[in-house]
């Protein structure tokens, strides 16, 4: 018997040092080739070709990082690209900084520019440390009538009605259903965290600016070149702000943008899904979610970090009526492990 727990205790430290310290720092390399219904003509006979990074998590750790940077580094000096495109959480917190400039000052610019958003984490840092207790009070408030829950407010909700399992009358029956819909809940919602800092983010826009960056706030750019030539291009780069943290304006970001035009739209979240106008864009690209970072065979990712998405779309292609949408799991992590949920940067491919 002590020699099968010996055995079990080493085969899970052997995972925790897999989860911890190898696969967070290996970059996986994705290509995906999009058709997007009505661009004859409007994008390159050969292609659009867009490498696209996420959620870098920054934080000033050179030991994690810079592996990671010169993966990226060394992967996109041998490919070509025409837009280099990040879709948020440049930094975990302000100590990322030096690291965001040196990933992006490494890399090849791109021909029609780079171009990102903000993520939740550029605007604030969170305490991990009661992440369970605020979901079970969360899940309280859902249980006791709410529609749904209060989430991206960073403060949790401090008037809903607290809940002790020892002073349950329930029989353990009813507790055990009550223990298996909060499993369900903790999986499949996202993560009502503290906010313990905010983060500079007009200094973070003052790094990418300096890097040839240029942020897509709730606002959108007309790429228009040798239209009707076999190289042609006519499309619009949309970018929202960030869905729990900024002030998101899909209005703002398509009021320039006919019905017919082919237009890309960059959102952090892809909880933009939920407001159905984001459907105007032929394509979304988005990250947050990191894959679920532990993503397990059968079940896929144990967390999605999203409201909207299955625990099997948690990163990849997907599709919403006619809008097409690609997630990423991102190059970083806020809790620092993967498992079945590589880092990935992707180079896609429009035509």
């Amino acid at each position: 018997m002590m020699g099968g727990l010996g055995l079990l205790t080493g085969i899970g430290a052997t995972m925790a040092g897999y989860a911890i310290f190898k696969e967070p720092l290996q970059i996986s390399f994705d290509q995906l080739t999009l058709r997007l219904h009505g661009s004859l003509g409007r994008l390159p006979s050969k292609g659009l070709r867009i490498l696209h990074l996420s959620d870098t998590h920054f934080q000033g750790l050179m030991w994690r990082e810079r592996p990671k940077i010169e993966q990226i580094q060394r992967i996109a000096a041998s490919i070509d690209y025409d837009l280099l495109i990040h879709t948020g959480d440049f930094w975990h917190n302000e100590a990322g900084e030096e690291n965001i400039a040196t990933l992006l000052n490494g890399l090849r610019k791109p021909r029609l520019g780079a171009y990102g958003v903000l993520g939740n984490h550029d605007y604030a840092c969170y305490s991990h440390g009661d992440v369970l207790a605020r979901s079970w009070q969360q899940f309280q408030h859902v249980q006791n009538g709410s529609s749904k829950p209060i989430h991206g407010n960073g403060q949790g909700n401090q008037n809903c009605t607290t809940y002790d399992v020892r002073q349950s009358k329930q029989s353990p029956v009813a507790l055990a259903r009550e223990a298996k819909r909060f499993l369900h809940y903790f999986m499949t919602t996202p993560f009502e965290l503290e906010r313990i800092s905010y983060n500079d983010t007009a200094r973070l826009e003052r790094t990418l600016t300096s890097c040839g960056f240029e942020l897509l706030t709730n606002r959108a750019i007309h790429f228009q070149e040798n239209v009707g030539q076999p190289d042609g291009i006519d499309f619009y780069l949309a970018g929202i702000d960030d869905y729990t943290e900024g002030s998101p304006n899909l209005e703002s970001a398509f009021d320039d943008i006919p019905a017919d035009a082919i237009s890309v739209l960059l959102s952090h979240n892809p909880d933009i899904l939920e407001d159905t106008a984001s459907r105007h864009a032929k394509l979304i690209l988005s990250g947050h979610t990191h894959g679920g970072q532990i993503s397990l065979p059968w079940l896929g990712a144990l967390h999605t970090h999203s409201i909207h998405l299955g625990r099997r779309e948690a990163a990849g292609y997907l599709q919403r009526d006619e809008t097409q949408v690609y997630i990423t799991r991102g190059v970083g992590e806020g809790i620092p492990m993967r498992f079945g949920a590589k880092p990935q940067i992707t180079l896609i491919t429009l035509k």
